[in-house]
């Protein structure tokens, strides 16, 4: 698994679903905001989407530039 690709498709997710952060009138995406309030929360989250992806992977080929180059 490409783990900078990983993160890339993980921080966009994020920062689709839930745009900016304001934090005492500054804006953080969402991603950097995760990762810097609870960075083990952030690494969950990760884990997390990146069963579903393999999972979409296994079933169907999709993500092939994370999963692509590992064997069966």
């Amino acid at each position: 698994m490409n783990e900078i690709i990983m993160k890339e498709y993980y921080d966009d997710m994020l920062n689709e679903i839930f745009g900016t952060i304001k934090i005492c009138g500054y804006e953080y995406s969402a991603s950097r905001a995760l990762y810097r309030v609870d960075e083990t929360a952030y690494r969950v989250g990760m884990s997390d989407y990146e069963s579903v992806l393999r999972e979409a992977h296994e079933e169907d080929g999709s993500y092939a530039d994370l999963f692509g180059d590992e064997e069966e």
